[in-house]
């Protein structure tokens, strides 16, 4: 979200507590300690006043390694330990208890800059990763009675695990970001004095009882992929920074919840990932709105995130990696072109209370992603998971009623639009409460390709999207959401590439003679054009299966336009002048996967030439059968 004008002076909604996690946190209440698996919730374990206090030395280990933890008991002294229980266990379907033990706590002091440059507390334990400990969500919990802690860490593997296609990234940086412990996070609203910090350590526990990013959306995602049967394997938004290797051997990058915050490495990597043919599912909000830069705290790399929120402010003398949004960088960077959508035309209700149901409208019921759904074109679905934040871009409407992208905003030509919801009326409906007010604006579900070798991107632009995943954990109806995002995973876990709207605009002639056509996979069109919606499908780039489609044109004798002619021919002669590659599809059908393109024509009353039409249909009113032309991808 936006630091400086809204969210300077908001705070985040907190996490909603299930009625699976009340009762998990009664029985941890009950048991006072650790009495078997499963006796703790999480989000309920870090808490103010008389607990227990602890960090890690890193948000993930590989299996193999080793990670030191530091916890605080407040309510003791600097001198005198006492022992208290400590758990760790993977978060599951059914969560597993891998290790119980017991270990000495005292207190520690909290130095005046904890917030910028760490706690630096002696270490209390050392726990040793066994190479077996499967990849995923971890808590080590620290307890004696009603006072405890939990200290959250992701377990990556030492090598991709053997069959795994999903990466899952936990977004650390957004969790730092909002913490305050020690009084200063990235934000003016729970900052001392209002004035946020630029910079904020990793070396220091959560403030936040639900651990932010943690608890709020990852476990949810975490179980569903675990009760749907796909194996995942996990790293954090540090380690996609860090480590040059993060997305080798991967087929699906995976992110959900609010994944804020990124660094320009973090942005290169996963567009290298999909330009050589991987996949990414964003099942985020206000994703990648900010960009970061990590320093050393002593001789341990990336302990320290900086954000300055203003390229002016920040000192740093390179251009690219000023730490603001994106798209105020020289020159803007929008996260559009990485992941489609971005949150300067979406929406925000992080107010008064309660949020407006606002459905997303599907706008294209054929698309993979929504089969098995049910949702007609037209029919809105998700209203209560639309928010706390949601994404958007600058979109046109074709008179066929469907939206597409204009590239205003670097959102890429071959983008298709698959659902809008309408939150243009959230401000007044938070005045209307007696709020202070939101951002209105719009939210999209998106996908696109570059086209050729390169993969997708599907981007559900919403903060609250593995909410809707929880009535399916809960043993209720599964919202439409479960089916979306199974669809989702299933599909770009495996190699796939995206195909793009042709889009068809015309142009009416001078002389009464009927109407040009121009087909484009952008927003290139003659002046004067009417975008008419899509008129078949194709891909942006060569695939080893697809054939260049040229475009030709003709200026027409009597000064009335250009005439335009697609053909898979390379050297058409004729008159007609190559303009290049208009797209790429089948010279040949391809079984289950294209449909035929047919080419119709009319001659000109006044004897100038031919006008020509493209269209998937058979037959086309009024205009002269030619064959088939090419064969576009299905939808």
């Amino acid at each position: 979200m936006p630091a400086d004008t809204s969210s300077a002076r908001r705070r985040p909604p907190v996490a909603r507590e299930s009625r699976f996690a009340r009762l998990t946190r009664r029985r941890f209440m009950q048991a006072g300690g650790l009495a078997g698996a499963a006796w703790w919730l999480p989000g309920q374990a870090q808490t103010a006043g008389a607990s227990l206090e602890g960090y890690a030395s890193a948000s993930s280990v590989k299996a193999g390694g080793s990670l030191v933890f530091y916890v605080r008991d407040p309510q003791g002294t600097t001198k005198r330990t006492r022992t208290v229980s400590m758990g760790v266990a993977r978060i599951g379907v059914a969560d597993q208890t891998l290790l119980t033990t017991t270990v000495s706590v005292k207190n520690a002091t909290v130095p005046a800059n904890a917030s910028t440059a760490g706690c630096g507390w002696p270490a209390t334990c050392t726990v040793n990763v066994p190479t077996a400990w499967k990849s995923g969500l971890y808590y080590a919990v620290f307890g004696s009675g009603s006072e405890y802690c939990a200290v959250p860490f992701v377990v990556r593997p030492a090598a991709p695990t053997a069959g795994v296609k999903v990466l899952v990234q936990v977004p650390v940086t957004t969790a730092q970001a909002y913490n305050n412990y020690g009084g200063k996070s990235l934000y003016g609203y729970n900052s001392t004095g209002g004035v946020p910090a630029t910079q904020v350590s990793f070396d220091r526990p959560h403030n936040d009882p639900t651990n932010f990013a943690f608890d709020a959306w990852q476990a949810p995602l975490v179980r569903w992929l675990e009760k749907n049967g796909v194996a995942a394997d996990f790293c954090t938004s540090l380690d996609l920074h860090a480590d040059a290797a993060a997305l080798t051997g991967y087929q699906l990058f995976l992110t959900a919840g609010h994944d804020e915050y990124w660094s320009r490495p973090m942005r290169d990597k996963l567009d290298a990932m999909v330009a050589a043919g991987g996949n990414a599912a964003i099942f985020s909000g206000n994703t990648c709105w900010w960009q970061v830069r990590f320093a050393a705290a002593g001789s341990v790399a990336n302990r320290i995130m900086v954000c300055y929120k203003s390229k002016t402010a920040d000192p740093d003398t390179r251009a690219a990696y000023k730490t603001d949004n994106w798209i105020n960088l020289v020159p803007p960077y929008p996260e559009n072109s990485t992941i489609g959508l971005g949150w300067n035309l979406g929406c925000s209700w992080v107010g008064a209370q309660p949020r407006p149901d606002t459905p997303f409208v599907l706008q294209r019921a054929e698309h993979w992603a929504f089969a098995g759904t049910g949702i007609a074109s037209g029919a809105g679905f998700g209203g209560a998971y639309c928010g706390y934040e949601a994404d958007s871009l600058s979109f046109t409407r074709g008179t066929d009623g469907r939206p597409y992208p204009t590239g205003l905003d670097a959102a890429p030509a071959s983008l298709r639009v698959l659902a809008l919801a309408d939150a243009t009326n959230w401000n007044a409906a938070s005045l209307a409460l007696g709020g202070g007010g939101e951002k209105s604006g719009t939210a999209a579900i998106a996908i696109h390709s570059r086209g050729g070798a390169a993969g997708a991107v599907f981007n559900a632009g919403t903060i609250d999207w593995a909410y809707g995943l929880q009535p399916e954990l809960d043993g209720q109806v599964a919202t439409p959401l479960s089916r979306i995002t199974l669809n989702v995973v299933t599909k770009l876990s495996a190699r796939h590439t995206e195909s793009a709207d042709v889009r068809r605009w015309r142009t009416a002639q001078s002389n009464g003679d009927g109407s040009r056509y121009y087909f484009s996979v952008g927003a290139e069109v003659p002046a004067g054009a009417v975008l008419e919606g899509m008129a078949f499908r194709a891909y942006p780039a060569a695939l080893s299966t697809t054939a260049p489609v040229y475009r030709y044109r003709y200026p027409q004798a009597n000064g009335d336009g250009v005439r335009y002619l697609y053909s898979l021919t390379a050297n058409l002669g004729y008159g007609w002048i190559a303009d290049g590659i208009a797209f790429h599809a089948f010279a040949t059908e391809q079984a289950g996967t294209s449909a035929a393109t047919y080419q119709f024509h009319i001659a000109q009353s006044n004897g100038d030439g031919w006008r020509l039409l493209y269209s998937p249909n058979l037959t086309e009113p009024g205009w002269v059968f030619d064959g088939v032309a090419f064969f576009a991808p299905l939808a």
